[in-house]
């Protein structure tokens, strides 16, 4: 009796431990299938420790720069964020500066030798028309709806308005006898348009001048802040920013930023400005809090036209001296992007929409 107990107490262990075994089995089956089913990133490197990382490339087109080659005629355009030459289009002769009308679908570029107006239709990113204007069309601007658009020609003394649905020139802005128009800015009603010649920035209201503002030199690109109520005005040989009130027209303040300023951007806060030193080969990062120079990046072959990427994280501009469009990092304050474009790059636009 005695054995037959024993043996009962084995066979009950032995049983015991392989019933254990086989649920531990089975168990570890099911965490292995939901694993494989809920698997999570590892903390530390946000990825999946089974999956290779794939190199995103931008296809998105609302996220490129429009660069004009003055000397090769054409348009180069850069995806973001790859930084990539993607597509290039044929134009005028010396392509300058360019706007995008989102509603038609369409771009217009100035063509300086041709005395046109170039209109490209963006999905299919070739010129479908050229709209003849004044001698040295240059600046070109949209009107608050986009229904009309003005061109500023630096041979005469007129401004060209052009209509964006039929894409015709529908009346002319005579600015007077002498006056040399270059660059337009639109805010709200007013249009301002700086005459390089004789060192004004007139303002038009209802196709007509209201007031005059006397910059001390040659004034490049205009633009005003956020609410509108002052305009910084790029005096070039004068070196730097001016600024004037817009109710008053009075001159406000002067901001020293390098020879032959050019063009200049001016973030969603109005605390930064960064401006293009065509002359001094040099880019100046303003704090406008202070009205100073908090960086000043050298060494780039004769700056021109500057935008912002679509969360100004960045500024891109054209070396007008080169083949080149780069980029300053505005949280660094230092050149991170080179890219090879057409050569003589004139003007930059970031494509917003669309």
């Amino acid at each position: 009796m005695r054995n037959v107990s024993v043996t009962m107490i084995i066979l009950t262990i032995l049983i015991f431990i392989s019933g254990c075994s086989l649920f531990t089995e089975d168990a570890g089956q099911q965490s292995k299938q939901e694993n494989r089913v809920e698997q999570k990133p590892d903390i530390k490197t946000n990825s999946f420790p089974e999956e290779e990382s794939k190199e995103i490339t931008s296809t998105d087109i609302s996220k490129q720069f429009y660069v004009q080659s003055e000397k090769e005629n054409k348009i180069s355009i850069i995806n973001l964020p790859s930084n990539q030459v993607v597509s290039e289009i044929k134009t005028g002769e010396r392509p300058a500066n360019v706007v995008f009308e989102y509603e038609s679908g369409n771009a217009y570029v100035t063509h300086r030798n041709g005395n046109s107006v170039g209109v490209i239709n963006i999905n299919e990113q070739k010129m479908i028309k050229e709209i003849e204007v004044g001698i040295d069309p240059h600046g070109i601007a949209l009107s608050k709806d986009e229904s009309e658009l003005y061109i500023t020609t630096v041979g005469d003394q007129y401004v060209y308005v052009i209509d964006t649905k039929k894409n015709i020139v529908i009346r002319e802005i005579d600015i007077g006898n002498g006056a040399k128009t270059n660059y337009p800015f639109v805010y709200e009603e007013k249009l301002y348009i700086t005459d390089h010649q004789n060192h004004l920035v007139y303002v038009i209201k209802n196709d007509s001048v209201i007031d005059a503002y006397k910059v001390g030199g040659p004034p490049m690109v205009a633009r005003t802040n956020a609410e509108g109520s002052l305009l910084y005005v790029a005096s070039s040989s004068y070196g730097a920013i001016e600024v004037f009130d817009t109710n008053t027209g009075e001159k406000v303040n002067e901001i020293y930023s390098g020879d032959d300023v050019t063009d200049f951007v001016i973030d969603d806060g109005n605390s930064l400005l960064v401006a293009t030193n065509k002359n001094e080969n040099s880019v100046s990062i303003i704090d406008l809090t202070i009205d100073k120079i908090i960086k000043k990046v050298e060494d780039v072959s004769a700056p021109k036209h500057i935008s912002f990427n679509k969360d100004k994280s960045k500024v891109y501009f054209t070396l007008s001296g080169s083949n080149k469009v780069v980029s300053i990092d505005i949280e660094k304050m230092e050149l991170v992007d080179e890219i090879e474009v057409g050569s003589k790059p004139h003007g930059i636009q970031l494509k917003t929409e669309y």
